[in-house]
Order: structure tokens, then C-alpha cells, then sequence
């Protein structure tokens, strides 16, 4: 080692860490009076955002909250979520958004699982609050006592300082898979979201993002985290329909904001989409689930060519396709995003990247520092390259081509093995989905006596498709007529109404296998 690298540790100043609640301090003292957050009529500058973060902050920790203790908050799509975030920043504390989307008794034991100090609860569902709280919880709800916290007590620093490694958040992953699990969040983790994220997608200080899901679901943190890291503005739908869209979109002009595949398929269905101003945008974002490739191609006419893909998961692993390389290769999720390196390995967790399909595993700067009190789960992450690095296992299926592009093959625990070969509903799915009467498709894995097991489909038709007994059958012979042998459909089964789905809007394809 030189002399020089030698002396780095007596230099006098140490680089500090500097996470998003820090660089919003940073932006109320240099640009305090430019727009933060934006809901409805209303609009905080980041000199306010910055006092009311600091006002709660204290606030909480006059009720007897320490540093690493856990808040769960539960709440919509609003300007107070975001205020609250802050405040338990400031705290030294981490939060746990909590989905209203899910009923009293699984909140109760993500409260529960998470260990919360505190609940905090928005006006939309005080009601519920005395349900799911488990003894000893403190229960803070909007207005009243809380009202007081923003607007009295000290808005200098609380003195609590974040660290890197410190919890910042526990997101509870949606429950496709099985049980939901704690998916816990540093600040470093989310610093790296942040940051690599609004190089990806093009943020700077004067854009304006458009936030239409609540901060329970990770994709909701796409469009506002970027933002807060860059000084930008954030508008907050609090309900997502396409006249609330549109009228946003009139208003206040955003050039970034993030949809689920089937917002995007409201917003085309809206009559006049065209005359809408959607051109707005430098940087649609979609995740969540595939996004069929006639909606693809619609949105992106629409905006102008702005519509990124982005494919990932809470734990912290992502691709991304620009939209230059969606018209080059529209069925790729794109190439791993800054800071993430992705493999993919066999059954025996041999790597061959670029030589076949199987699991995709990754690691990155914004990864998840595990699963909150699952060391079991933790355990099962993990894959180790030959020289000790880890990376975490996906749990999806997906292939690379020569130049670095990933394709993705659909889940391992959806993978369907009949008569010995692997047949990946993905791939039937994309079939199914060219035809004229299919709105919609989701193929399942059914039992079979001679093949082990089969695939059968679910079909949402089209809203002005013939739905007689006949529909079933046509549909069959013609996506048989273009699988492979070992893909061909056993059956097919039609679902008028929408498939089971998360907040994300992926298909609780479990829910689907019931109904066989």
C-alpha cells in the first residue's frame, strides 16, 4: 500500500452520507420557496416541507419514539403521507407504509411481524385503526392531536442523524408468492434508488413528477423518489381514474410519472386519449407487470416515444428498456439498471449467462438488507459467484441475449413441467394475446394424469367480442395451431370479469388455480 493511501485516514474531513431526508433539508435552505408537493389546490414549498418534517420529527420523539424503532403508517395517496415520511426520518425511525387494500387481520400481523412503536393513520381509514392495532401500539390519527404536530413545536433539526446501514423502510411485499414478508430498506438502499433512478430516467431540477400509487408499493417510490433527490416537484393523485389523469396532465404538465399496464389500458380506453396532451412527458415509467405490446406501442405514440420499462423487485434487483431499444426488441425488459449486475444460473446454480434460460439472480447499490425477521427466508436468497460475491435469487425465469438484453420467461413456481419439458406460461400468454378477441390472458399449470401437468388458460375477451359457448373453443384451435407441441393448451376458459391482481396489477395466478 503507498504512502499516500496510507495517510487517507488522518485527513481531517470524512465524506458524510447525505440521504434523501437530508438532501430535502438541503433544498428548503437553497431553493425554500419552489414547489415540493402538490395536491389539488394545495402547495408546499421545500422550505415548508422541510420545517413540518422537522416540527413532527420532534413531536415523535417527545412521545417516547427512539431511534430504529419502526412507525407504520396507513394511508392514501396524499400530501400527508408524505410529511409523515419525513418526520420519522428526522426521528431517527423507519417507516412501515402499510396497503389499505388488504383486510384488517393481515394488517394486524405486518404490524405485528414489523414490531411498530406507532401506528399513523390518514382520514380515509380512521375507522380502522382500533381494529388492527395490536396491544401497546400507539394509534396517531390525522387531524386533531396529529394537527398540532405540524404546526406546533420546534422546526429545527431534531438532532437525529441517519446513517447509511441505518432501517429506513419496510415494504411488505404483495403475497402472489405466499406469505408477505418485510422487505427492510437502509437509507443507503434507498439513496441509491433515488439517485439511480433519476440519472436512468432523466430528472432534473425543473421536472415535474406525477404520482398516482401510494407509497406501500414500491413502483410508487419511481416517480417521487427521483424527484425529491433532484429538487423537482411531485403532484400527489390521490385516486387514479382517467378524468383525474387527464386533468393533471392539463394542469400541471408533468414530465415524469409512473402507470401500472392496466392504468395505461383505462387511459386508451378513455375517448378523445389522442387530444389529451400525454406528450407532456420526457419519461413514462411502467413496471409491475408485462405490459401487453398493442398497449406498448399505443402509449408510446401518445407521448411521444417517452415510455421506459422497467422490470425488478423490492429486494433491489432491475432492468430497464429505453424506449429506442422497445422498438428494436419489444419483448426484452432491457439491460440491468446503474449499479446492478444480473446473472442467470441453472437448476444446480451453475452460471450460463448468455447460454440458455433459467434463474435470474442480481445484486445492486439499492438492494434490501434482507427480509425483516426471516432468517429462513434470507438463506434461501442467496447465490454466491466463484469469488464469494452475493447475489440475490429472483425467483424468475429469464434469458440474455449476446448484447446484454434480458428476456423474461415468467416465474419459477409458475414454470409448467409437462411430459418432462419446461413450458413457460409467458410464451403462451404473448401467443394468446394477438388475437383479435383476447383483452386479456393468464395461463396456469393443471394436473394431468399421462403429462404430469398441462397448461390451461384464463380469457378475458375483448369488450365487443362474440362471448358464446363457441368463443372457448376458437380460441383454443388457434393458439394450438401456433404453440409448439409441448405448449399446446389443454383448455381454455373464459373470465369476463378482470383477473385477480395486486396493487402493482400483477395476476394472483394462485387465485386463478383455485378456480380450477
Amino acid at each position: 500500500m503507498s504512502e499516500s493511501r496510507k495517510s487517507l485516514p488522518d485527513l481531517p474531513f470524512a465524506p458524510s452520507f447525505c440521504g434523501l431526508g437530508e438532501q430535502i433539508a438541503i433544498h428548503g435552505r437553497f431553493r425554500p420557496h419552489e414547489p415540493a408537493l402538490i395536491e389539488g389546490d394545495r402547495t408546499v414549498d421545500w422550505g415548508s416541507y422541510d420545517r413540518t418534517g422537522n416540527r413532527i420529527g420532534h413531536a415523535l420523539i417527545a412521545s417516547g419514539i427512539q431511534p430504529g424503532d419502526r412507525i407504520a403508517l396507513l394511508a392514501g395517496n396524499h400530501l400527508w403521507a408524505h410529511e409523515v415520511l419525513l418526520g420519522i426520518w428526522r426521528a431517527g425511525a423507519a417507516a412501515v407504509p402499510l396497503s389499505p387494500l388488504l383486510d384488517d387481520g393481515a394488517l394486524q400481523r405486518m404490524l405485528e411481524d414489523s414490531g411498530a412503536a406507532m401506528l399513523l393513520v390518514g382520514t380515509d381509514y380512521l375507522e380502522r385503526a382500533d381494529g388492527i392495532a395490536p396491544p401497546g401500539t400507539q394509534v396517531i390519527r390525522e387531524g386533531g392531536e396529529f394537527t398540532q404536530w405540524g404546526q406546533d413545536g420546534a422546526e429545527t433539526p431534531t438532532g437525529r442523524v441517519n446513517a447509511a446501514d441505518d432501517l429506513a423502510l419496510i415494504i411488505y411485499s404483495s403475497g402472489t408468492t405466499g406469505v408477505p414478508k418485510g422487505i427492510a430498506h437502509s437509507h443507503g438502499s434507498r439513496l441509491s434508488f433515488a439517485s439511480g433512478f433519476a440519472a436512468e430516467f432523466r430528472f432534473h431540477c425543473h421536472s415535474v413528477a406525477l404520482s398516482c400509487v401510494p407509497m406501500h408499493s414500491n413502483g410508487a417510490w419511481l416517480s417521487w423518489s427521483p424527484a425529491k433527490w433532484m429538487g423537482a416537484a411531485t403532484v400527489i393523485l390521490p385516486a387514479f381514474s382517467a378524468d383525474a389523469f387527464i386533468d393533471a396532465i392539463r394542469r400541471h404538465r408533468p414530465t415524469h410519472g409512473f402507470i401500472v399496464p392496466a392504468m395505461a389500458a383505462v387511459l386508451l380506453a378513455q375517448p378523445g386519449i389522442e387530444n389529451a396532451g400525454l406528450d407532456c412527458f420526457e419519461t413514462a415509467i411502467t413496471a409491475g407487470s408485462p405490459m401487453p405490446r398493442g398497449v406498448k406501442e399505443a402509449v408510446q405514440k401518445l407521448t411521444g416515444g417517452a415510455l421506459y420499462e422497467l422490470w425488478g423487485l423490492t429486494e433491489g434487483v432491475a432492468t430497464i428498456i429505453t424506449p429506442q431499444d422497445m422498438e428494436q426488441r419489444p419483448e426484452s425488459v432491457g439491460r440491468p439498471m446503474l449499479g446492478c449486475d444480473i446473472r442467470i444460473v441453472d437448476e444446480h446454480g451453475q452460471d450460463i449467462t448468455f447460454s440458455g434460460t433459467g434463474e435470474i439472480v442480481g445484486h445492486s447499490a439499492g438492494q434490501m438488507s434482507g427480509y425483516w425477521n426471516r432468517p429462513d427466508a434470507n438463506a434461501e436468497l442467496v447465490w454466491r459467484d466463484p469469488t464469494g460475491w452475493i447475489f440475490l435469487r429472483t425467483g424468475d425465469l429469464g434469458e440474455f441475449d449476446r448484447s446484454g438484453y434480458l428476456t423474461l420467461r415468467g416465474r419459477m413456481k409458475d414454470m409448467i413441467i409437462s411430459g418432462g419439458l419446461n413450458v413457460y406460461p409467458v410464451d403462451i400468454e404473448t401467443v394468446l394475446l394477438e388475437h383479435q378477441d383476447v383483452h386479456d390472458a393468464a395461463v396456469v399449470a393443471a394436473p394431468h394424469e399421462k403429462w404430469g401437468e398441462v397448461p390451461v388458460a384464463f380469457i378475458k375477451p375483448e369488450p365487443d367480442a362474440d362471448t358464446d359457448p363457441q368463443l372457448a373453443d376458437a380460441i383454443l384451435e388457434w393458439a394450438n395451431a401456433r404453440l409448439a407441441r409441448h405448449q399446446r393448451l389443454h383448455r381454455v376458459l373464459i373470465h369476463p370479469d378482470d383477473f385477480p391482481r395486486n396493487t402493482m396489477g400483477k395476476v394472483i395466478k394462485a387465485r386463478l388455480q383455485e378456480a380450477l
